[in-house]
């Protein structure tokens, strides 16, 4: 049996990196340079077993930023946010999973400052998902 790599994670970097925003967004770590990451958290857990073998899952993420203009990251921020509140669809494209909503567990915050003066600002989200 072939198992089937779930790929929430990319296409929700395509769907924001489709918002246009000043810094292309990646997954994994944020650069040396300003920057927007996605990666999961800790914390994941299953929601629901159902009888066709697929699970309702309830997943943690969290997208970064990294800059050393407050008001853009911020702002940045607060548009992913606002976007992903009313998204209604991500289509999986490799059916690992099937879409139900995403919920924005803490809007935008203020996580520290570096020597270098750049500025980090976080969001969390959980997405709910049906997985394969």
């Amino acid at each position: 049996m072939t198992e089937t790599t779930l790929d929430f994670l990319y296409r929700l970097k395509d769907a924001v990196n489709s918002l246009n925003l000043e810094f292309p967004l990646v997954i994994g770590q944020l650069s040396t340079s300003d920057s927007i990451s996605l990666h999961a958290l800790p914390g994941g857990r299953n929601i629901d077993f159902c009888y066709d073998g697929t699970k309702d899952k309830q997943l943690p993420y969290e997208f970064s930023i990294k800059t050393k203009n407050q008001e853009k990251a911020m702002n940045d921020l607060t548009v992913i946010s606002e976007f992903l509140e009313d998204l209604t669809e991500l289509s999986s494209e490799n059916d690992s999973y099937l879409f139900d909503s995403i919920i924005i567990s803490n809007e935008p915050f203020f996580v520290g400052r570096d020597e270098q003066g750049f500025f980090f600002y976080s969001l969390n989200l959980q997405a709910l998902i049906n997985v394969k």
